[in-house]
């Protein structure tokens, strides 16, 4: 056995408060932290101490993770000895035993997880996670040349901001044209669908057909940046191929994100060029953190629609 240091004890406090509590930048989960620093001038911790951090460590492993065993466990008080690596029980006549789930109960047993824990802060697995519904905008009207779907999502300040995309939060991006009948309307919904669906996260622009930008929420300025293209091959007729579908984004302010989605039906010949028939939408989608850790949805606004 070997006594455990508050200073130990305050370092693992300090490194899941970052993750979990407000931290700053691109740490923090903005959730409640149970866990407090210990008294620097006492040497030796106590089970509760321990397990007010399993307690705040068991939250945001399982956010990244999900439910499962995640390596430590939680300390008996009044029985468990606080160990260095691998913790017994001992009884009120002084006999030692095995736990046999000591081997989790080790100081560097949490130090290991915590590591870990900090190296996955932006992961989320699928089932923390809520995919929901934002905003769309459809057209039903024959259209060429350029159009464009323009939204302003809003959160309701600059940390809810910070935690929906340090949870792993995602801004979700697709397009389709349905209901076409001519070549070039069919061209521009295979288009859409070979552009697939288009994340907007922390750091990264990444689409689910493949494709993007290593353009994320913390890389945006004021000026829209393209964070996805895909140009058309002309898949029903090689004279529709060099159409452009484009996402860009841009912040203007700490609070807020404005996506471009732009279909620009590019004629490269300079002759009049046939109109896009079919119903094009552009949807919008959030898949955000609504399990052991929960964030706020943003709201959003059509500033310009297709229509």
């Amino acid at each position: 056995m070997a006594d455990i240091t508050a200073a130990r004890i305050n370092n693992l406090q300090s490194s899941i408060a970052l993750i979990l509590g407000n931290g700053s930048g691109q740490n923090g989960y903005g959730q409640t932290v149970t866990s407090l620093s210990v008294n620097n001038t006492s040497d030796i911790v106590e089970a509760a101490d321990i397990n007010a951090i399993y307690a705040d460590i068991l939250k945001a492993r399982v956010h990244q993770v999900g439910v499962g065993d995640i390596g430590i466990a939680e300390v008996v008080q009044n029985l468990n000895t606080i160990a260095e690596a691998t913790s017994a029980f001992v009884s009120n006549a002084g006999v030692t035993s095995i736990d046999p789930d000591g081997f989790k109960k080790g100081i560097l047993d949490f130090e290991s997880l915590i590591s870990q824990v900090q190296v996955d802060k932006g992961i989320m697995h699928p089932t923390q996670a809520a995919l929901e519904p934002a905003i769309a905008s459809a057209r039903t009207t024959t259209w060429n040349g350029l159009i464009f779907h323009e939204v302003t999502v809003t959160f309701s300040s600059a940390d809810a901001k910070r935690f929906f995309f340090n949870t792993g939060g995602e801004i979700r991006i697709s397009a389709n044209n349905t209901s076409a009948t001519t070549p070039k309307g069919l061209d521009w919904n295979q288009l859409c669908s070979q552009a697939g669906t288009i994340k907007f996260s922390a750091e990264t622009t990444v689409s689910t057909s493949g494709g993007g930008s290593s353009i994320g929420n913390y890389d945006l300025t004021s000026a829209y940046q393209n964070i996805y293209q895909k140009i058309g091959s002309g898949t029903y007729s090689a004279v529709y191929a060099g159409n452009i579908y484009t996402v860009k984004a841009r912040s203007d302010i700490d609070t807020r994100i404005i996506f471009r989605i732009e279909f620009n039906d590019v004629v490269f010949d300079n002759n009049i060029d046939n109109n896009v028939d079919g119903r094009l939408e552009s949807t919008l989608q959030h898949y955000r953190a609504n399990g052991e850790v929960t964030v706020v949805a943003p709201t959003y606004f059509n500033q310009q629609t297709l229509a």
